[in-house]
């Protein structure tokens, strides 16, 4: 074994052996609240006036978390909780000195409003990496999420259960009723879980809880208080039937050419569908879609993305939404990782989902797991559109849906079937090590190199659009007994199946079927506690690396190691209620042979919170440059690239005011070369948000940005590549968004929301540039000015308006009304040159889609 191998293994046995130790550590762990039975259902309503409540122990010895860890709460909490056969029930009465200032906005379900507000924790399992959170406002709105991973955590789970809020002469009352189906618990005659309940006081920000666990361990479901006493439970054989109905219509051009923006058709839909859930086990869940609708989930955000990179975007849908923190990488978020194996927004976007089904719990002896399969497929038909098919079809491969053959797509779409798996056992009390299974499988056989000939014409055949692959990881999670030090990481191999023969990558790597890569990362340090926090790390991706047919990746062939040094005051420092000031390095190279040297970026951020309770940080970053492999798009010629140097500020005021602002402003300064002259550019993006009643709630959101880029690849000038036409890209963007909400319940909302886009970018000098059959790199200096052959310049404006009410008619079944409209300005007309400005113009003369859906749903469970 090497020194390098004897020294990682001594430290993970040296890390596994500091988690066992401290397994009985800790606060919290000594601290029993007992549970008693009630003989009779309760009426949730708030009021706590049914005399078993008096039978229940009473608990008030809560302590604050923040902003004085440790501290005496300044306002009293008393909880109480009962149980029966079916149902755990929790009183929480918050008592307030002034209960005249208690906030009591309204916000819609699971957009709990920053306020006074009471969260339940429970990790009925008992295995100290997961905790369930019921949240409940004083206005009564209800929201949910789920700690993972011990200490991460996400809104997406979901569940179905009843709450309620009412005001009290001296405070207000907090009441629960939680299925026993929800909590997942082992077979035991007495049950003792994992149990904290946190309180909010908004206009103090002050957030207190019912065991001490301040914000500095890095921990939560491990640092929970136990509930115990509940006697003679069963674990419940819960299932859960939604089905839905959906019909809308949609008015859309009947031409797909932008320049052509009428007539326009009217096409009625009509799906139908099923959600469903069961138990396998006490620990294990299935859950089940069949052609899945998601109408009523808001538009993505329009971007201007002028990088080589993808843009990431939020999973807004419910069913992959839920349980979607399985799947996460380990140590971060999807949009945060330098590689995921799951990306869920690769299902179902671009082909529709015929059905889908996930399993996910425990399994054996705290084993946790996670399996989801979706089928995508859809018909097709060759578009005639001077003589559009409007007759109604329903197809064999979506039985489920009854459309237009207009609507269907033009080309043919692979059907293809993804599978993503995963399982993680503990190590101690609160470290994981786990392995992930992802793949794609299109069905549609084997793309032949003559299918893909650009000379046949015609359109490809199913098999060659289809991106295959198989991809699995190694991930683990290591932490000392006080959750403070740590090393944590992944180890990815991926291979490339079905699809073309060979596709070209960015950064012109040719990726052939059957190529495998390897990459990963992997984060050492120090990650919770007050003080300094240092942290090492390294992201390595092979060129043959290729996650994205499932996952998200968003660079290969890249070696970037790190340094991190962190400067951490949670709990206050000086007069700020936090202070946290970050000093990052990380340099980065090829990973093919070359070692191109891809630049260095160093930065230092410092965020805190003020006296006041507003945030306001600043941010200065220096990259000094270095030689890019994707911009002469499909060469993989490094093509050298300018330094910046960035300076920012950011900040938002305190939430729970009338009126809150927030947002950031940053300018940067391109360094000086012979062929990008030095220059200042700018980026801004403010928001404010207006509560003038409780039931209403208006943000205001503006972004803008200008960025002169220096030489960007225009056009290859030969057939070899090796000769590249470049020029000065001045771009600009704006970005206006409105968010209205009026809360008429908590059970019924109406929502809104409109964006108005408008970008511009205009090429100036233009310059030739020359490589060699060895992709020799370009230096800026030996680019020559050139003639522009033709005018690159482009406008683009677009607008997208969706409004959404939603009822919640009885617990956990909805009706959705729906109206969305998109509209894209007309293009600049051949010959003319495109206009540089932000104003919309031409597009309410662009093509426009309005669609109107009424969605129902009816929920059964038990």
């Amino acid at each position: 074994m090497s020194s390098h191998a004897k020294w990682v293994a001594a430290l993970l046995v040296a890390l596994c052996g500091t988690v066992s130790q401290g397994a009985l550590e800790g606060p919290g762990k000594d601290q029993f609240l007992r549970a008693a039975r009630t003989p009779g259902r309760i009426t949730v309503d708030g009021r706590l006036d049914e005399p078993v409540w008096a039978t229940a122990p009473v608990f008030d010895g809560f302590v604050q978390r923040f902003p004085k860890a440790g501290a005496t709460p300044t306002e009293r909490t008393e909880l109480r909780v009962l149980y029966d056969d079916d149902t755990l029930y929790v009183g929480v009465y918050a008592h307030d000195s002034q209960p005249a200032l208690i906030d009591y906005r309204l916000g819609r379900r699971d957009s709990l409003p920053r306020g006074d507000s009471v969260h339940l924790l429970i990790d009925s399992a008992h295995d100290h990496r997961t905790a369930m959170v019921f949240s409940l406002s004083a206005s009564g709105v209800q929201s949910d999420g789920l700690y993972f991973d011990d200490r991460n955590y996400t809104q997406n789970w979901d569940g179905v259960w009843d709450a309620a809020a009412a005001s009290a002469p001296d405070g207000w009352v907090a009441e629960y009723a939680i299925p026993l189906s929800l909590l997942p618990f082992p077979q035991a005659e007495v049950q003792t879980w994992g149990f904290s309940v946190r309180r909010d006081i908004g206009r103090k920000n002050e957030e207190i809880e019912s065991v001490e666990n301040p914000r500095t361990t890095n921990a939560v479901a491990s640092r929970l208080g136990h509930l115990t006493g509940m006697e003679a439970l069963r674990p419940h054989a819960r299932w859960e039937v939604r089905p839905y109905l959906a019909a809308r219509g949609v008015m859309r051009p009947q031409f797909s050419a932008p320049a052509q923006p009428t007539p326009r058709l009217l096409s009625p839909v009509l799906d139908v569908g099923l959600d469903a859930k069961a138990a396998v086990t006490s620990d294990l869940t299935l859950s089940a879609t069949l052609n899945p609708d998601f109408g009523e989930v808001e538009a993505d955000q329009l971007l201007l993305n002028l990088s080589t990179f993808e843009s990431f975007y939020p999973e807004r849908r419910p069913f992959f939404t839920q349980g979607l923190e399985l799947f996460e990488p380990v140590g971060m978020t999807s949009d945060t990782a330098p590689m995921s194996l799951f990306y869920s927004r690769r299902i179902g976007l671009a082909t529709p989902i015929l059905g889908a089904a996930k399993m996910t719990g425990t399994v054996g002896s705290g084993v946790q797991v996670g399996v989801m399969e979706a089928l995508v497929t859809a018909p097709w038909q060759q578009r005639d559109e001077t003589s559009p098919d409007r007759a109604l079809h329903l197809n064999a491969s979506r039985p489920l849906h009854l459309g237009p053959g207009v609507e269907l797509p033009g080309a043919p779409t692979a059907t293809t079937n993804f599978l993503v798996a995963m399982a993680r056992t503990k190590v101690g009390t609160s470290s994981r090590v786990g392995v992930s299974l992802a793949s794609a499988q299109p069905f549609e056989g084997t793309c032949r190199p003559e299918d893909v000939d650009p000379q046949l014409g015609g359109l490809p055949p199913a098999s060659c659009t289809a991106l295959g692959s198989l991809a699995g990881a190694l991930d683990f999670d290591l932490k000392t007994g006080d959750s403070q030090w740590g090393v944590l990481g992944l180890v990815t191999a991926s291979r490339a199946v079905a699809g073309p023969p060979e596709r070209l990558l960015r950064d012109g790597t040719v990726l052939r079927r059957g190529d495998a890569g390897l990459g990963g990362y992997v984060r050492a340090g120090r990650f919770g506690g007050k003080g300094f926090r240092p942290e090492l790390g390294l992201d390595f991706a092979q060129p043959t690396l290729e996650l994205n047919a499932t996952g998200f990746q968003r660079t290969q062939n890249a070696m970037l190691p790190r340094f991190q040094l962190q400067y951490a005051q949670p709990d206050g420092f000086g007069p700020l209620n936090d202070f946290f000031a970050t000093f990052t390095v990380k340099p980065q190279w090829t990973a093919d042979g070359r070692r191109v040297y891809r630049g260095t970026s160093a930065s230092l951020s410092v965020d805190s919170l003020l006296p006041s309770f507003d945030v306001l940080g600043v941010q200065g970053t220096l990259d000094v440059g270095g030689y890019d492999v994707r911009e002469l798009s499909g060469t993989g010629v490094p093509l050298e690239r300018t330094g910046v140097a960035y300076f920012g500020l950011y900040g938002t005021t305190k939430s729970t005011r009338l009126v809150s602002v927030g947002g950031n402003a940053g300018i940067n300064r391109r360094l000086v070369t012979d062929a990008a002259p030095a220059h200042w550019d700018w980026a801004a993006s403010l928001y404010a948000v207006m509560t003038p009643h409780p039931a209403l709630q208006t943000r205001v959101e503006v972004g803008s940005d200008r960025t002169r880029h220096g030489p960007r690849y225009v056009m290859s000038l030969d057939d070899s590549d090796s000769q590249f036409l470049l020029g000065d890209l001045d771009s600009r963007f704006l970005s206006l968004t409105l968010r209205q909400q009026w809360i008429v319940s908590p059970k019924l909302t109406l929502q809104g929301y409109a964006q108005l886009f408008t970008a511009y970018g205009v090429y100036g000098r233009y310059f030739t540039a020359q490589s060699d059959a060895a992709r020799s790199r370009i230096d800026l200096d030996a680019l020559e000015p050139s003639g522009a052959p033709a005018n690159f310049n482009f406008h683009d404006t677009a607008l997208n308006v969706n409004a959404v009410a939603r009822w919640e008619y009885r617990l956990g079944s909805t009706l959705f009304l729906v109206y969305s409209h998109t509209q894209q300005g007309l293009p600049t007309p051949v010959g003319e040159v495109a206009p540089a400005t932000l104003g919309p113009k031409r597009l309410l003369d662009g093509p426009a889609t309005d669609a109107v859906m009424l969605k129902w749903s009816y929920y059964w469970g038990a």
